[in-house]
């Protein structure tokens, strides 16, 4: 199983663009991989979610956050560099399960490798909880022959509150497509009373795919980054794709 690890805070329409051209590489027959990463600052919402019913774009814009959309479901987050990314692509078929399943597995995957830093974390559904409070959500996509599973980790404490940017943290949230569902959320310095980095997490997340999954470290290939750069310029870096509901 390939893994690629880029703690460099990117431009997060390279960080989804690299997600969708590595899922392209697995369905078309390429091996199975786990990619760490890291983005600048950045909303990103699901796929069917309405943008103007999840995010301020008023105070987006204000900012310089960028506003993307992904092509999993699930419900809108802010990404910054405090946040660990963790994708996995591998094959669909018997082995890999149905949606639950794939959140069992995977995201158990990550919960037990935060556990060799002494965190304590349970794993519900989708989410991953420490004492009741959300560290980190996943969502996934099916397409053919692959399916993307991705989760994000709150590493150090956000740079804003959520609701500056995040319509569903203010009363009143209303929307016209698939909702966001905010919790009280905690982060791993939090939980684990010391300061830790993202490379930190990002060890502690490897070591919890190692027990199950036999990784050799690369790099997106020639052609994987060739398909990557070609979707931030014609999906990523659009509003005809971002603000497409």
């Amino acid at each position: 199983m390939r893994l690629i690890v880029d703690l460099a805070p990117s431009d997060p329409g390279e960080g989804l663009a690299r997600d969708e051209a590595l899922f392209e590489s697995v369905c078309g027959g390429g091996e199975s991989l786990v990619r760490l990463w890291v983005n600048d600052r950045a909303i990103v919402i699901g796929r069917s979610q309405h943008i103007a019913s999840e995010v301020d774009l008023d105070a987006a814009r204000a900012e310089g956050v960028k506003v993307l959309r992904r092509i999993s479901g699930g419900g809108a987050v802010y990404h910054y560099p405090g946040n660990l990314n963790v994708s996995v692509v591998v094959e669909s078929g018997a082995a890999v399960g149905n949606v639950s399943d794939v959140f069992s597995r995977f995201g158990g995957m990550i919960r037990d490798g935060l556990g060799t830093l002494g965190l304590d974390a349970d794993l519900r559904g989708h989410r991953i909880l420490v004492s009741n409070r959300k560290l980190g959500g996943g969502a996934q996509a099916r397409r053919g022959r692959g399916v993307l599973f991705h989760s994000t980790l709150l590493v150090l404490p956000v740079d804003v509150p959520m609701e500056r940017f995040l319509l569903a943290h203010r009363w009143g949230y209303r929307t016209g497509g698939v909702a966001s569902h905010p919790e009280e959320t905690v982060t791993l310095t939090e939980a684990l009373g010391r300061p830790i980095g993202v490379d930190e997490a990002a060890n502690a997340v490897r070591e919890g795919f190692a027990r199950d999954c036999a990784l050799e470290l690369d790099w997106l290939s020639e052609d994987e980054a060739a398909r990557a750069r070609v979707l931030v310029e014609a999906k990523y870096g659009r509003a005809r794709w971002n603000a497409s509901r």
